[in-house]
């Protein structure tokens, strides 16, 4: 019988691109499983925004400072981590690289609501980060290994939901917690589930893996140096790495904006930013991945398209709702730009794990994690707190306002690395396919009862 790679032990009897769960059942729980993950992910990552103007009364912090415990300090272990991460997911097993991740960062979020000054926080943060670092490589390993390349991007989009629906409960139950309590036990409430979700995915969960015979293991340098050899995987990393620069900013700070400019509390401005965002979170993830999967049926070329349509309405309509008068105008005018910051996940993370090998999936999309976050998630959010600490005299409770609509340009330059990597696509997926063909890989078929 062909091994499906779903359990450990004994060689891969079948020499596939594509290995997958054969059972609907299966493929449904374990996507359950890991959106279910990536909602934990986003709330221990979202959670301090929402509580940064206590945070920073507490321990007497500047915006700047803000700035480096959101961006810098989290994003350059992140992006740094992520990528041995995925290779040892790529090489060994991305479900025990998960359980480890997910253990850790939701210790050390736990951690966080006991720091007593800046530095302790940024230690517990940097742990958050080399936590988080493993989780999505490891799911769009798992993915992609559960089903062809023409039905990814769906599967993406359901996983990648839990960004918003985490980042909702973040904000919302951050916020709220805040008010009846304080900062310091809205950290350590959220932390502690996520450990105890963390031994349910080790019992429950097979170990899905995509294994390639008698293929010797290609380095991390490696694996790069095959994927940059395309002119659509340089650009598409070009572009959600200066997408990252925006999104980053605005994730950091938008919260504050709303405490500072319609002066909310936390809970009020966590209701709000949480319920909104869970809203155009379910449009976004699970619109961009099914827009994708049927884009790409028709025309795969096209699919990049798709996240530069909404990087290009996202622009304009980020800078008209940051100077409304209201919070629910702001809200409403914004929804479509907020709904860009998840939509262009399920097709950009699609093609490149269409351009990838078997053996290098992890790293396909840890690679394009690594330029959002060491220079997207690290810059951003810094320059917009250093330019709010520079401009607060002037401009006072507004200076958010009008530092935030900089990072806006960021979205529009995005558009056009992604133009240009819609270009290069048509024929770096037939070089893609030919190479696959070369080495013997035969793509698989899911069979009818393991769709989604």
């Amino acid at each position: 019988m062909p091994d499906h790679g779903i359990a450990d032990g004994g060689p891969p009897t079948t020499r596939s691109a594509d290995l997958h769960v054969p059972l609907r059942g299966s493929l449904v729980f374990v996507l359950a499983m890991l959106f279910i993950v990536n909602v934990f992910n986003f709330i221990d990552r979202q959670i301090p925004f929402i509580l940064a103007d206590s945070i920073k009364r507490d321990l007497h912090l500047t915006d700047t400072q803000l700035g480096l415990l959101g961006g810098v300090a989290f994003a350059v272990v992140y992006s740094t981590m992520a990528l041995p991460l995925a290779r040892i997911a790529d090489r060994w097993s991305p479900k025990w690289v998960m359980v480890g991740s997910l253990s850790v960062w939701c210790l050390l979020t736990t951690f966080s609501g006991a720091a007593q000054n800046f530095t302790q926080l940024v230690a517990a943060r940097v742990g958050v980060a080399v936590g988080e670092a493993g989780s999505t490589p490891s799911a769009h390993a798992i993915i992609s290994s559960m089903l062809p390349a023409n039905r990814r991007a769906m599967a993406i989009g359901v996983f990648s939901f839990g960004v918003s629906a985490g980042g909702m409960l973040g904000l919302i139950l951050g916020g709220w917690i805040h008010d009846i309590a304080n900062w310091r036990i809205a950290l350590i409430s959220v932390g502690l589930p996520g450990l105890l979700f963390a031994g349910l995915f080790a019992l429950t969960v097979p170990n899905v893996r995509s294994r390639v015979a008698a293929e010797p293991a290609r380095s991390m340098f490696e694996a790069a140096r095959e994927l940059f050899a395309f002119r659509s995987y340089r650009h598409l990393w070009f572009a959600i790495t200066v997408f990252g620069v925006g999104i980053y900013a605005d994730y950091t700070f938008h919260a504050l904006f709303f405490l500072r400019t319609y002066h909310l509390s936390p809970g009020q401005a966590g209701l709000w930013l949480g319920l909104s965002g869970g809203v155009v979170g379910i449009a976004g993830s699970l619109g961009g991945g099914w827009l994708a999967d049927r884009v790409a049926r028709m025309h795969p070329e096209r699919v990049l398209w798709l996240p530069a349509g909404a990087f290009a309405l996202a622009a304009p309509l980020h800078i008209i709702a940051l100077m409304a008068p209201t919070p629910a105008l702001s809200i409403l005018i914004g929804a479509p730009a907020g709904m860009a910051g998840v939509f262009y996940l399920a097709p950009s993370f699609s093609v490149a794990q269409k351009l990838a090998t078997g053996r290098s999936r992890a790293t396909a999309s840890a690679i394009l994690l690594f330029g959002l976050s060491l220079v997207g998630a690290s810059l951003g959010p810094f320059l917009v707190g250093f330019a709010s600490d520079l401009l607060q005299a002037r401009f006072g409770a507004y200076t958010l306002r009008f530092v935030l609509c900089g990072s806006s340009l960021f979205y529009l330059w995005a558009v056009a690395h992604l133009a240009i990597a819609s270009f290069a696509l048509r024929k770096d997926l037939q070089q893609a396919q030919a190479r696959d063909a070369a080495e013997g890989l035969v793509p698989v078929t899911a069979p009818a009862a393991a769709g989604i």
